[in-house]
């Protein structure tokens, strides 16, 4: 696919005259082992780069990581599987004290990190979810260091899902204590969401918009890919997806089930690979599957574990079509125009496949068997693209990030305007 450059209405014309170089910083989770958190930073950069070419772009992690491959909790999958098996004030509790003593000591970094910027980025993912108070936890802290800083805040193309405790609900409402210019949120069901938990303490918050997720310029930060005939698959571990689902993965996310749907199209004939986007859990199931001797009779290819956002596109955008359960699998296939079928586990998988005029190619949990997906897949590879609304799709995405930067030149100018008087 050729490389998308920034449509023409979306240049830097007329967006240089406030500061000669402003910093941006980015609360998210841009270095998390699942790669695809990575990718949404990486084409958020690239956008503003391109709308800002002066801009200075700092990424903080809110777990704490300086880099790829650094580890903060150890045995996630057994930590999860123990909490699951808590009464859930217990689990807060027990969060709440980890996570606060990780907290203390992130923050003096980022109080120094946001230390003269002139606008911090909340986003994107799936952030204000309320698994257990983690992204509360963090996103209470980083919005008390923006507040005590004075930065002007955008959330900017996250994920909203619906399971806000009233703990949780209590510690996101400190976003309103900060200098927010503007809320987008990534889908509808999101805005919906965020409208129906925030009731009552948005106070004179700016009101919720749609901004697409950065993923979609994956295209035009990451370049054009060699093609290739594979079919990819993305494995996923049932123990993670459940912790973090809004609805049951169901079989669809069994072992046995990534075997059958890889040996069902080999034997139509398919060019066949297992990947994953990198989280631990899902490396080491495809590790287990690369040796399973119905997989290797058939020459089912296991290509390498993402170690970068750069090697997850790398390896997405080279596939002839696609089917997974990871958000960010599905969103980079789409930007590179490849056939993609989504495997229901949460909403905002439906959301993005609806959000995309592209509801016939996704397979809630529920109805998910190797004979659904074979299906699925064999039309959305007959069916292709729709060029119009995949350029529309990325045109909004461009839009999204402009408001962007228009609100944070806003909030300068305002900030200008009242040093002045």
């Amino acid at each position: 696919m050729k490389t998308l450059d920034a449509p023409p209405g979306l240049r830097t014309s007329g967006l240089q005259t406030v500061s000669a170089r402003p910093r941006v910083v980015q609360f998210a989770v841009p270095y998390s082992p699942n790669v695809g958190d990575g990718i949404i930073s990486d084409c958020l950069c690239h956008a503003l780069s391109v709308l800002r070419p002066d801009v200075e772009f700092r990424r903080i992690d809110l777990s704490g990581r300086r880099d790829f491959g650094e580890v903060t909790l150890r045995h996630r999958a057994l930590i999860v599987r123990t909490l699951s098996q808590l009464p859930r004030p217990l689990r807060h509790r027990l969060v709440t004290a980890k996570l606060s003593r990780m907290l203390d000591r992130l923050e003096p970094e980022w109080r120094a990190a946001v230390d003269g910027a002139d606008l911090a980025i909340l986003g994107g993912g799936q952030l204000f979810s309320d698994a257990d108070l983690n992204f509360c936890l963090k996103i209470a802290r980083a919005s008390k260091v923006l507040a005590e800083a004075d930065v002007p805040v955008v959330v900017h193309a996250v994920g909203v899902a619906r399971n806000w405790s009233r703990s949780g609900t209590e510690l996101f409402a400190k976003l309103f204590d900060t200098d927010l210019q503007m809320i987008g949120l990534r889908d509808p069901q999101s805005l919906d969401a965020w409208i129906a938990q925030t009731d009552g303490h948005a106070k004179a918050a700016p009101p919720p918009e749609f901004t697409r997720d950065p993923g979609l310029l994956a295209a035009a930060c990451y370049g054009a890919i060699p093609p290739s005939d594979r079919i990819g698959i993305g494995v996923t571990a049932a123990e993670i997806l459940s912790y973090h689902a809004d609805e049951t993965p169901g079989a669809g996310n069994r072992p046995q089930f990534f075997v059958d749907l890889a040996a069902a199209l080999a034997d139509r004939g398919q060019d066949v690979a297992l990947f994953c986007n990198g989280a631990i859990e899902d490396r080491e199931l495809l590790a287990r599957l690369a040796e399973h001797p119905e997989l290797r009779r058939r020459n089912v290819t296991t290509l390498s574990a993402p170690e970068t956002p750069t090697e997850l596109a790398q390896l997405v955008g080279g596939l002839r079509g696609l089917i997974a359960h990871r958000l960010h699998a599905c969103i980079v296939g789409y930007a590179y125009g490849i056939p993609v079928v989504g495997l229901g586990w949460d909403r905002k998988v439906e959301s993005f496949f609806a959000s995309t005029g592209r509801s016939e190619h996704f397979l809630p949990a529920a109805e998910i068997s190797v004979e659904a997906v074979v299906e699925r897949a064999e039309h959305a590879l007959q069916a292709g693209i729709d060029p119009a609304i995949h350029r529309e799709v990325v045109d909004e995405t461009w839009a999204g990030v402009r408001r962007v930067v228009e609100a944070g030149l806003r909030a300068q100018r305002t900030a200008s305007e009242s040093v002045s008087t």
